[in-house]
């Protein structure tokens, strides 16, 4: 049931913000998911998607960070009273894209993201302003 609702955030966040059309598997998952610790690769060499940045915008608003450059996000968080972790694959493209460096920590659990410039730049021009604004200023967990 949580995953569900997980989903339906997701895809919801994802569509409002950035007009993309939703996929069934999304890259957060339960934190029982089998999470290996990430590695640090930034290079900026990957196109920038959607997918990674509305799984960073979801865990920066969980963690209640400010969208700026600097700013700390976790891997792993609570939301709908479960613990979430961001996926192998999106957090290593996450830091690949250039959207955040990875503060590797002793397990999954404790890995950290540190907003970059671009992830703050390319979310503010590719998001609608209002609805973004709207999205980082809400209560951190939507109604079930």
């Amino acid at each position: 049931m949580a995953g569900l609702r997980m989903r339906e955030y997701f895809q919801g966040v994802e569509r409002d913000l950035f007009d993309a059309v939703p996929h069934a598997s999304i890259p957060i998952k339960k934190s029982t998911f089998g999470a290996t610790v990430l590695t640090p690769s930034r290079s900026g060499s990957r196109e920038v998607t959607s997918r990674e940045a509305t799984a960073l915008l979801i865990v920066t608003k969980a963690a209640g960070s400010c969208l700026e450059p600097g700013s700390v996000a976790p891997r792993s968080f609570m939301l709908f009273d479960d613990e979430w972790i961001i996926e192998n694959g999106c957090g290593q493209d996450i830091s690949r894209s250039g959207l955040a460096d990875i503060d590797q920590g002793r397990t999954p659990r404790d890995d950290r993201f540190i907003l970059s410039a671009r992830f703050v730049h390319w979310v503010e021009t590719a998001a609608r302003r209002g609805r973004l604004d709207e999205f980082m200023n809400s209560p951190p967990s939507p109604q079930p």
